[in-house]
């Protein structure tokens, strides 16, 4: 076997096929060169012109080994580490919250003594990246059979675990007999006054609530604040008096619904009081209701996304559940069951 410069072409192959293939076309030029060189008769390297070629090929030869050598520890090593790599790239996609979240909703109210608070009315918390995230209430330190003040505490925590905190001051205090008769009676009057101005005896009683839910819905701006009424009578009077007076408001979901409740009740439809439940956008209110032809949801409430609830079926009400809004959740076996027909008149 030939020798070119003490590297045994025998050798070269002795690496295996794989070195064969990884040889340059560099390489192989010289060694046919060297080779030829050898055969013709000129085969010893005294001249300076075979030293030089015999040093290309010796240079050449030990670069494309180690050209072949760093592919097989590169290929090691991507199948030893791929997944690692591959999980520390997803971690660095994923977004880091740098800023707490915020929570929106949180004020100081004040309630008669019996009466059932609104904790989680309009409450609702943000992160960073203006997603909604679930609002904690702490509210164990109250005692709305005992007149007082009493602090409430608002919690939100990100997948970060960035936590914000809030507080509210809930003040509960003695009812007023007289004040809440005359208020009783004032209410029947401006209810009647209102009625007579969106209805009329030639109206069905379908088409008397669609005259209630157009007022409501038109008359009053949704808003992260009601009239602290101590009673849904009470709301209903202070809203009612102050749309005839100034012809629109701004009222929260018990607002809304304590003017659907004395306004439908004018009417003669029967109404049932409904509570959310498990919402992960706060607490709502909002009626069933039955003017002849059995109980459906009436919400006059103005939604964000122009979601309209006027007398509308159990599966019309989850449906719109399903598409992600859970503002309507409840205990169903509290409540009776709608019809399965849609409402009409």
């Amino acid at each position: 076997m030939k020798k070119i410069n003490n590297i045994c072409i025998r050798d070269m192959k002795t690496s295996g096929d794989k070195f064969v293939k990884k040889i340059s076309p560099v390489i192989a030029a010289c060694i046919l060169g060297v080779t030829f060189f050898s055969v013709t008769g000129c085969g010893t390297s005294s001249s300076a012109g075979s030293q030089s070629t015999e040093a290309a090929v010796k240079e050449a030869a030990v670069q494309d080994t180690k050209a072949v050598l760093k592919d097989k520890n590169q290929s090691e090593v991507n199948s030893e580490n791929g997944s690692d790599k591959a999980e520390k790239l997803a971690e660095n996609n994923i977004k880091k919250h740098n800023e707490p979240p915020v929570i929106y909703g949180v004020e100081d109210k004040t309630y008669y003594v019996g009466e059932k608070a609104s904790y989680m009315s309009d409450v609702y918390a943000v992160d960073d990246t203006q997603q909604e995230i679930d609002v904690e209430v702490d509210k164990s330190q109250v005692d709305n059979s005992v007149p007082g003040d009493y602090i409430v505490y608002y919690k939100a925590v990100d997948s970060e675990g960035n936590e914000t905190t809030r507080e509210a001051v809930y003040s509960f205090k003695e009812e007023e007999a007289q004040e809440t008769q005359q208020e009783a009676g004032s209410l029947e009057q401006i209810v009647a006054i209102v009625l007579s101005e969106i209805t009329d005896d030639s109206m069905s009683m379908g088409e008397k609530a669609r005259a209630v839910f157009n007022y409501a819905h038109g008359k009053i701006g949704y808003s992260y604040n009601n009239y602290g009424g101590y009673d849904w009578q009470s709301e209903a009077y202070y809203a009612l008096k102050d749309i005839e007076k100034s012809g629109y408001i701004g009222g929260d979901c018990f607002t809304y619904c304590s003017v659907d409740l004395a306004l439908m009740q004018g009417i003669g439809a029967d109404c049932i009081w409904v509570d959310n439940m498990g919402a992960s956008t706060g607490e709502h209110s909002w009626l069933l209701c039955n003017v002849g032809s059995g109980w459906y949801h009436f919400d006059a409430t103005r939604m964000y996304d122009k979601f309209e609830c006027f007398m509308l079926t159990d599966a019309q009400i989850q449906a719109y559940i399903d598409r992600g809004n859970s503002i309507y959740n409840r205990d169903m076996s509290a409540y009776p069951a709608t019809p399965s027909e849609n409402f009409s008149y």
